[in-house]
């Protein structure tokens, strides 16, 4: 047979071999079988072969040590270094080529033989040769065919097994999705979405940040698989990759994180690792920028890739969605949560004026009816007198029980706007007698949403009501003024003031739900309410200012309150 025929033969045989090994679905039992063949057929003492990329193995067979021990594991721990830091620039051929080495002492020789695949360096082959049984320069050159057919067959697996382990994390991503989104737990959803993402994406740690609006910063709310630095609990806008991303509403994806310049160690790292790869999306609402997630440093292959990223995405869109609805959720409860003590608070006022006023003035009458009657046997010319008398406190109840529905629901404010119930109002103060009010309505002519105009008066009906219980006042001026796109409404009278500050201090206690219910109300119609008195308003009384933005008249809102 001619050298020719034969080498066919060879190269037949040992792709034939290749086609085999294809038939395995695990990658250590690929590199176990594939060593094992090729210590076999070459008559190699032992050998190594490890494989690094998104699976990685490492099997070695036969007899290794001392110095052909020694230098397998050195070549094996640059070759870990080198994949790792991404620093190994070679020249791929076509073929593997084939590093030999002479053992000292003549003790053999080892070769070396770089697994290459998608051209790039995914590993190495390893073997040990005593010094009866050198391979040929043939050999050699056969070796580097095998191993290139190896990481081909190899990469096969790899990829199969990811495919497999991507759709297996694809059902824990859809069936964690579905918990998020039917959670209200915003803690929970913390931890559930850093959680999926260090899991699904394979990395080795991950933050979230989400965005405050009032600060203007991305505030740290949860890590996992390493603790952040300091400066990272706080972070501007347009500081670090994850400031840049929050900033510019993009995702971005670095493998090489310590080049870039973006990259701030102490912004977008770990205090336990160092960054290699890093890989950081937005999380958003319509478009609106509410925070970032960040994964860091990829598993082996050490490289986060474009279907990384989309993962990453979605996971984040669903982690947007999910807080979105637990805030909303928690937002409405802590409404419902407002509303009731509202209620409650409104009820026991109105239980507070009734006992106060009409039901004590009622007593007086009932009182008076049972003296007039004895009066009428033992005084007769009294009792025009008495009946007068008693005449006043009938008129003064029903002035009273007529403020109170008043107060309750001023129908003028829906049927003639916000400055004829407050003429009424003041008018039925003034019958009252306690307080004498003044009411200006500026310039302001207008009509308002029926709510807005609603909540105005309730504030307006407050702050009264505090000056005639608790100030001591004895008169109190209303103000409308309209000015630069706002509604400013003023409540000041002439009473001894308060301490602003000790009074919110102590809400706790009861002392200040008045002033507390203001200013909620305020919030109700993004109104901004501003309190003065006592040593914050160097003069005696108290202050009670009002802001409301009123609707733009050229945009079609608004109308005429006349």
């Amino acid at each position: 047979m001619s050298d020719v025929s034969h080498s066919e033969n060879r190269d037949l045989f040992f792709f034939e071999h290749l086609g085999y090994l294809l038939s395995y679905r695990s990658l250590d039992e690929l590199l176990a079988e594939a060593l094992s063949f090729l210590i076999r057929v070459f008559r190699a003492a032992g050998g190594s072969i490890i494989y690094i990329s998104t699976l990685s193995g490492h099997v070695r067979q036969g007899d290794l040590e001392g110095a052909a021990l020694e230098q397998i594991s050195r070549w094996e721990r640059t070759l870990r270094e080198r994949l790792r830091s991404r620093k190994w620039q070679i020249q791929l051929p076509s073929v593997a080529p084939v590093t030999r080495q002479a053992l000292p002492d003549e003790q053999g020789v080892l070769l070396n033989i770089p697994l290459i695949g998608h051209e790039r360096v995914r590993g190495a082959i390893s073997l040990y040769f005593p010094p009866d049984r050198e391979p040929s320069v043939v050999q050699e050159q056969m070796l580097g065919r095998v191993a290139s057919g190896m990481c081909a067959a190899a990469a096969c697996i790899e990829q199969l097994a990811v495919t497999r382990q991507r759709l297996g994390q694809l059902g824990l991503f859809y069936q964690m999705g579905q918990a998020m989104t039917s959670t209200f737990d915003i803690n929970r959803l913390f931890q559930d979405t850093i959680e999926l993402a260090v899991a699904v994406i394979d990395a080795q740690a991950a933050k979230l940040l989400l965005f405050d609006e009032e600060q203007g910063v991305l505030v740290h709310e949860l890590s996992l698989g390493g603790s952040v630095f300091p400066q990272a609990r706080k972070v501007e806008l347009g500081q670090g990759v994850v400031g840049w991303v929050a900033e510019d509403a993009r995702p971005i994806l670095l493998n090489d994180a310590l080049q870039n310049e973006r990259f701030d160690p102490q912004v977008d790292g770990f205090q336990e690792h160092t960054v290699s790869s890093l890989l950081c999306v937005p999380l958003q609402i319509k478009g609106k920028v509410i925070g970032v997630l960040e994964v860091v440093n990829k598993a082996p292959p050490f490289e986060f890739d474009e279907e990384d990223q989309s993962v990453l995405i979605t996971l984040a869109a669903q982690a947007s969605i999910a807080l979105e609805n637990a805030r909303l959720y928690n937002s409405l409860r802590a409404e419902r949560d407002r509303i009731v003590e509202a209620e409650e608070r409104t009820r026991h006022e109105l239980a507070r004026n009734l006992h106060d006023g009409p039901v004590q003035l009622l007593a007086a009458i009932s009182m008076g009816l049972n003296y007039l009657e004895r009066l009428i046997d033992v005084q007769p010319e009294a009792v025009r007198d008495e009946i007068n008398s008693l005449r006043k406190l009938t008129w003064q109840a029903i002035q009273e029980a007529r403020m109170l529905l008043f107060e309750l629901r001023p129908v003028i404010l829906e049927t003639r706007g916000l400055v004829a119930a407050l003429y009424s109002y003041v008018e039925r103060l003034s019958a009252g007698g306690r307080l004498v009010p003044h009411f200006d309505p500026g310039n302001f002519d207008r009509r308002l949403d029926a709510r807005v105009a609603g909540t105005i008066f309730s504030i307006v009906q407050e702050a009264v009501n505090n000056a005639q219980k608790h100030a001591d006042a004895r008169n109190v001026w209303i103000r409308l003024q309209e000015q630069d796109g706002y509604l400013i409404v003023s409540i000041e009278d002439d009473g001894k003031g308060f301490d602003v500050d000790s009074v919110l201090s102590s809400y706790d206690m009861g002392d200040s739900l008045g002033l507390l219910n203001m200013r909620e109300r305020a919030e109700l119609i993004d109104g901004e309410l501003t309190i003065k008195s006592g040593p914050q308003r160097g003069k005696p009384g108290t202050l009670v200012q009002l802001r409301v933005v009123l609707p733009d008249l050229s945009r079609g809102g608004g109308a005429d309150e006349r």
